[in-house]
């Protein structure tokens, strides 16, 4: 009879120590860890995108109280041609390792403010690609057409010139020639203040 219970108690202190040691996350909780193989995966799922960062870090816990991190990153394809596209990747890491959430596109087809009521010029790409189609833009995409070489630089600031209060600035350039375009834009006004032709390649 002791014999029975004292395998009993065996059986239970193995099966809790496993229970212990399997239950705990297949990665380490850190802040760290998680960005690294964040970027990781990005790298094998997007190989060939120009920018791969991870924007946001954000640690919560699940209903259980078992610890994770929700991570957001920006990818972007081509971002000095008239057309970046730019997704935002959201994942979970762990409690399932990494589970993907679909991408959110940002800017797709030269589109921008995809699935949005208010328009916003949140991010370079979307400014890229308003400073030649939007209004008022018709010589910008004449220079895109005229120059395939043409590339974009586009820099937040909060003044130039004599315009303030949330800008974009909008160089446009090509490899081979000396002239150019610069566009202003206002961020939260979502429209064109300014076309400027440069005749030496524009500086941002």
């Amino acid at each position: 009879m002791k014999t029975s219970v004292l395998l009993v108690i065996l059986v239970a202190v193995a099966l809790a120590t496993a229970w212990f040691i399997f239950s705990k996350p297949a990665y380490p909780l850190t802040q760290q860890d998680a960005e690294k193989f964040f970027l990781e995966d990005l790298q094998g799922r997007y190989p060939s995108a120009d920018v791969r960062e991870v924007t946001d870090i954000r640690p919560l816990s699940t209903p259980e109280g078992a610890p994770y991190f929700q991570l957001e990153a920006r990818v972007t394809n081509g971002m000095s041609t008239p057309c970046p596209e730019r997704i935002h990747v959201y994942y979970d890491y762990p409690p399932k390792n990494f589970v993907a959430q679909p991408p959110e596109y940002i800017t797709k087809g030269c589109k921008v403010c995809l699935n949005v009521d208010v328009c916003v010029l949140a991010y370079p790409e979307e400014a890229i690609i308003a400073s030649h189609t939007y209004n008022g833009t018709g010589a910008v995409a004449q220079f895109i057409r005229d120059n395939a070489d043409a590339r974009a630089e586009a820099v937040y600031t909060e003044t130039y010139g004599n315009f303030t209060g949330g800008l974009w600035n909008v160089a446009w350039s090509t490899a081979s020639g000396l002239n150019g375009y610069r566009v202003i834009l206002s961020k939260n006004q979502n429209k064109v203040l300014e076309v400027m032709e440069i005749t030496t390649p524009p500086q941002i």
